[in-house]
């Protein structure tokens, strides 16, 4: 990313030739001549830094000058003026160049664009707070205040902020939060972000970019109240970085990515637009998701940002991924908020979730990760805990074994061991329906393997009709009570059990109970045995109706909140509403059934 001037005027090259910056480096540059002696490190002798310092009339501290390094100003000039190619440092001299006594407009705002872009931390470290300023004052219409642009600098800047779900209560926290809880204070302090937009419009100003408009612009005001513009050279900066250093259209996504990830994200959403318009929505967007597929989390949720501004005449190409797990969830969530009907997969919100969490890793020092990692766990039982890292295991992030394995380095606590497979053999059709349930009726018909212990078939159970698993169950068969084996419950211990060993022929049953508060019962039939199939697998033949929700008083209270929503003038109408999380109580549809969502479930199970 090396800026060329996107004009060329005279009246441009003499504002540059007269801004403080080259003028002083061109003053070094004139000192220097055609020879001068450099120490082992690279920088004028300490007598010939002195004599330098009185040439740009530095004021240096009384005392011995040790090394020019030391002094700051100097540097600064001599850094300005390598970059602008006005000297060259070589084997212990440094020269002039012919390119300082090339005045013409071509030169010179060559040597000031590199030298300015420079101060940006272009080519090879871009600062977003720097690059956010000057792209703020490009985008006005007039002035703006350095309040406004330290406040741009904060909430714009970096690409890698992502808000992080926090294991240990679900809910999305900045990177910072999950650091605080460590001991660690990662916020930057606002007075931060003024101090460096003073110093990104400090630095405009000495090229010549910028112009302060207040009494007194060497003060650029501590309380970020003076206003600063862009002159005609400032806007040529900016006009020669994002649009002259735009990547060019017929490159691939992989090296547009590359070209813009350390760019902030409105910037780099300016510079890629040429590439996205070169390209039909869905042949960008394509090209997009086919990187972001294999691309690591911090590049592929910036595809992914570029491919969801494209608009709604990309869809075929995010049709094409809403059938992947995983990555497809990003399709999935795209096509459901553009209106189109798409089936969520039970992975999904793990999957996006952990992708968060993946790419703001980059964020956390090596150091820090494991206190980090620790502190958002501790307040979680082992269990609780255990099961999290479960389901961040099982959403098929590829990221998910490195967190898994950080966690248990970090704590000490390891996900559930997986089950290794189905048992093999017959499979029984079972119809699952929910008693004192009606208009319409809550039943489901499933498939099992016979050698199914009842403790996956409660799972198999908990999943086919759309329960959360918040609450305690029992299986009830002619001979004997299973479910967990709690002393205190009394019941068998259901893992010891097949579905085989309590429902022996067709037309056999029992009763499975869910939350014994609520009292849900559910009738279990074997209906046929089904032939041996070469794929072992659970899955849903069919269904009716939705599942009801948890702790809604049973089917008696179920009854009643069906009743309550469809009358907007019963008493319970608006707290039910409120409640259940709906803004309308058509949002809620009691016959609701999902087959593809069921079997999607179920398949998280194996």
């Amino acid at each position: 990313m090396i800026p060329q001037p996107s004009a060329v005027t005279p009246e441009l090259a003499e504002a540059a030739l007269n801004c403080a910056a080259l003028v002083r480096a061109r003053t070094l540059a004139g000192w220097i001549g055609a020879d001068r002696q450099l120490t082992s490190s690279g920088v004028l002798k300490p007598a010939l830094a002195l004599e330098a310092c009185r040439v740009l009339g530095i004021e240096l501290p009384s005392g011995r000058l040790r090394s020019a390094l030391d002094v700051d100003e100097l540097m600064q000039d001599w850094a300005v003026s390598c970059v602008a190619g006005y000297i060259i440092p070589s084997g212990g001299r440094v020269r002039a160049t012919p390119r300082l006594a090339d005045t013409s407009p071509q030169s010179v705002l060559g040597s000031w664009l590199r030298a300015a872009s420079a101060d940006l931390g272009l080519p090879d470290e871009p600062c977003p707070d720097c690059l956010t300023v000057l792209h703020e004052l490009s985008e006005a219409d007039g002035s703006l205040d350095l309040a406004h642009l330290a406040e741009a600098a904060r909430t714009l800047g970096d690409p890698h902020d992502q808000d992080v779900p926090c294991p240990d209560c679900g809910e999305l926290h900045d990177l910072s939060d999950l650091a605080a809880m460590a001991g660690f204070d990662v916020d930057e302090d606002p007075d931060d972000s003024l101090e460096h937009a003073e110093s990104a419009v400090a630095g405009l100003v000495s090229y010549g970019a910028a112009t302060v408009l207040a009494a007194a612009p060497a003060a650029l005001s501590g309380l970020g109240q003076a206003r600063v513009r862009l002159t005609p050279l400032g806007r040529m900066l900016a006009e020669s970085i994002f649009t002259g250093c735009a990547p060019q259209v017929d490159t691939d996504a992989v090296t547009l990515l590359d070209e813009l990830i350390n760019v902030p994200p409105k910037i780099a959403a300016k510079m890629a637009a040429p590439w996205l318009a070169a390209r039909s929505p869905a042949a960008a967007v394509g090209e997009l998701l086919a990187y972001a597929e294999s691309a690591d989390a911090e590049r592929r949720m910036i595809a992914i940002a570029f491919a969801r501004d494209v608009g709604p005449e990309a869809a075929p190409a995010w049709r094409e991924r809403a059938g992947q797990p995983g990555f497809g969830a990003y399709a999935r969530m795209w096509l459901t908020e553009h209106g189109e009907e798409v089936a969520e997969l039970p992975g999904d919100e793990a999957w996006l979730a952990f992708e968060a969490v993946s790419a703001a890793s980059s964020l956390i020092p090596p150091e820090l990760a494991p206190l980090v990692l620790e502190a958002a766990f501790e307040d979680m039982d082992a269990h609780e805990a255990a099961e999290t890292l479960s389901l961040v295991s099982a959403s098929g992030h590829p990221d998910a074994a490195w967190f898994v394995e950080s966690v248990t380095a970090a704590t000490g606590i390891r996900p559930p061991a997986r089950r290794a497979s189905l048992p093999a053999g017959d499979s029984y059709q079972l119809k699952v329906t929910l008693r004192g349930v009606s208009k319409p009726p809550v039943w489901r018909r499933i498939a099992v393997p016979a050698g199914l212990t009842l403790d996956l078939l409660h799972e198999v159970i908990q999943q086919a009709m759309g329960w959360e698993d918040e609450h305690l169950h029992v299986f009830s068969t002619p001979r004997r009570d299973y479910g967990s084996p709690d002393p205190e419950l009394g019941h068998a211990d259901e893992r010891k059990v097949t579905v085989a060993e309590v429902l022996a022929r067709p037309g056999a049953t029992m009763l499975y109970t869910y939350d014994f508060g609520d009292g849900w019962e559910h009738g279990i039939v074997l209906e046929k045995v089904l032939p041996p199939d070469p794929v072992v697998g659970l899955s849903c033949l069919a269904g009716k109706g939705a599942c009801p929700p948890e702790d809604c008083g049973g089917a008696w209270g179920y009854a009643n909140l069906k009743e309550a929503l469809a009358d907007p003038g019963h008493e319970e109408h608006e707290d039910l509403l409120d409640w259940l999380g709906l803004d309308s109580a058509a949002d809620f549809d009691p016959a609701q059934f999902g087959l593809d969502e069921v079997n999607a479930s179920l398949s998280q199970l194996l």
